[in-house]
């Protein structure tokens, strides 16, 4: 049934202040009047069609009539929707930022190994009827683990494996009709969760997260507390909340193939997760129970600068070893600042402290390229908030990368055999892919629901697939150009009996820009979709 907005005859009123109400009922009756007459008289659905599309844009033109769009139809000049056209709209944009934290903690045989991860996201989506709108997504994982030693070597290779269980609280903030409006909740949040780094790893750590908890729960002044650590929450209810949990493994490895005054490296790593968890949206009561599958593994060439530099000529290292003591001086002025601010201005760090520092710090720059690649599978199916099924949807998620990287490696050791180790690297995508595949099966239609129903009974996720081949539900693949930076700081420290363990902190910031979208049409394969853009 057609609309009448009371918004659209004032602004035509406006618009027409000649016309009083007295024509606008005559137009209105007249219309009324045609109207059955055409149902009276019998004449071919196409004719009436064509008169009544007449009519009603004479209302329209009156302020009478919202729009003549026919029901399910798009507006003029626009071709009826696809059924095979994903309902479900679609993401053009997403900017992504997140702080991590590994803290590990030698035993005798194993190593505990602590981690978190903040991760604030920026998401544009563009709805079925192609309205566009912004949410923030804002999730923290935590995990706790055991692994072998750091540090383990045998010849040229190294490393070792760590393995445990995490968890993952997130929330999503929607509703934002303006891309400003978004963005500067956007940032506040940032700044505010993920803003300092040593607020966030003593809050989300799983070692030191329940002591702040503790305190933020403290009359008087929790609240300041938990304001202070970056853990309140914003002034604006969420749309969607989720939590999932699991098991967690990786690896960490590096093989030395140094030939000759090249110092080569091959560092490689990879983790993955196992996940079961459930996401309900506030605004429509239904909640997705959900099952993911994900992991990233990366692998890198790095070339130690520093044994290069020692092949060139000595006028040439001299002014390199000049470069390197200027960059010592300023970190030692900076830690003179800091002392004197906790012992007075009489602190001074005197010329030859200063002479035993520096050649206590060796500092070996190295440069490379690294590769990362990350997949995951997640399986959802869906109920209203009466507990009725509405449908399930499998979402595929990959990602190629290719960064240049630069890290520079600072040792020292003190006078009774303390050693310590501070790397600091940053990484900048070169070349980077990410595709994103979503495909749903609506429990409405009767060919879908036959296809649920098996699955719920004995779980083939196999007859699934073939259902989406063979043209069920819908399928959607949208296909995003990468850019973004990474950098990271590690710590490790030892004395003459025991290791004293390390602390890994990285940044990263990527922005996702649409490139294609394509959606499957039966009988057809992928086709454009022009709808998402």
């Amino acid at each position: 049934m057609r609309k009448w907005s009371r918004g659209a005859a004032r602004t035509a009123g406006r618009r027409d202040a000649g016309e009083g109400p007295l024509s606008y009922l005559v137009v209105a009756l007249l219309c009324a009047a045609l109207a059955l007459a055409l149902v009276l008289s019998g004449i071919g659905g196409r004719v009436v069609s064509s008169i009544a599309a007449a009519v009603c844009q004479i209302g329209e033109s009156a302020g009478l009539v919202q729009d003549c769009r026919p029901p399910g139809g798009g507006g003029r000049g626009q071709a009826q929707r696809d059924p095979d056209e994903p309902a479900t709209g679609c993401v053009p944009f997403m900017e992504s930022h997140y702080l991590e934290e590994t803290v590990g903690i030698p035993l005798r045989y194993v190593d505990v190994r602590t981690n978190s991860r903040g991760t604030l996201q920026l998401i544009e989506r563009v709805g079925p009827d192609g309205r566009r709108a912004w949410e923030v997504v804002d999730f923290t994982w935590g995990e706790g683990g055991v692994g072998t030693p750091d540090g383990l070597r045998a010849g040229p290779a190294g490393g070792g494996v760590w393995g445990g269980l995490t968890i993952t609280n997130g929330k999503v903030y929607g509703g934002f009709t303006s891309e400003k409006e978004a963005r500067e909740f956007f940032d506040d949040l940032r700044d505010h969760r993920i803003g300092n780094e040593v607020k966030f790893t003593l809050r989300t750590n799983p070692l030191t997260g329940g002591f702040v908890w503790l305190g933020s729960r403290l009359p008087w002044v929790g609240d300041d507390i938990d304001r202070f650590m970056g853990g309140s929450e914003p002034d604006r209810e969420p749309t969607e909340e989720y939590m999932d949990g699991g098991l967690t493994g990786g690896f960490r490895a590096d093989l030395d193939v140094s030939a000759g005054p090249a110092q080569l490296k091959l560092p490689f790593k990879g983790r993955g997760w196992l996940l079961t968890g459930s996401r309900v949206n506030n605004t429509n009561g239904q909640t997705t129970h959900y099952f993911t599958q994900r992991g990233e593994f990366e692998a890198a060439v790095q070339v130690d600068v520093s044994r290069l530099v020692r092949t060139l000529p000595a006028s040439v290292r001299r002014q390199v070893q000049q470069g390197l003591d200027e960059g010592v001086d300023v970190v030692l002025d900076m830690i003179e600042r800091q002392l004197r601010g906790q012992y007075g201005n009489g602190f001074v760090l005197l010329p030859e402290q200063r002479a035993q520092m520096r050649a206590q710090i060796k500092i070996n720059p190295s440069v490379g390229f690294n590769y990362k690649h990350r997949g995951g599978t997640q399986w959802g199916v869906t109920y209203d908030r009466d507990g009725d099924i509405v449908g399930i949807n499998q979402i595929q998620n990959g990602q190629d990368i290719v960064y240049v990287r630069v890290d520079g490696r600072t040792s020292g050791q003190n006078g009774v055999g303390d050693r310590g180790q501070l790397t600091v690297g940053g990484q900048w995508i070169l070349f980077a892919q990410r595709t994103v595949t979503e495909k749903n099966l609506d429990y409405s239609s009767a060919e879908d629901r036959a296809v649920i129903d098996r699955y719920l009974r004995d779980g083939d996720t196999d007859a699934v697939e073939r259902a989406w081949e063979g043209g069920a539900g819908t399928m959607s693949r949208l296909t995003y150009d990468n850019t973004g930076d990474t950098t990271k700081l590690e710590g490790r420290g030892s004395t003459p009996r025991r290791r004293l363990g390390f602390v890994e902190i990285g940044r990263e910031a990527e922005r996702h820009s649409l490139q294609s979208a394509h959606y499957y049409r039966k009988g057809q394969g992928w086709v454009p979709w022009q709808g998402c853009r």
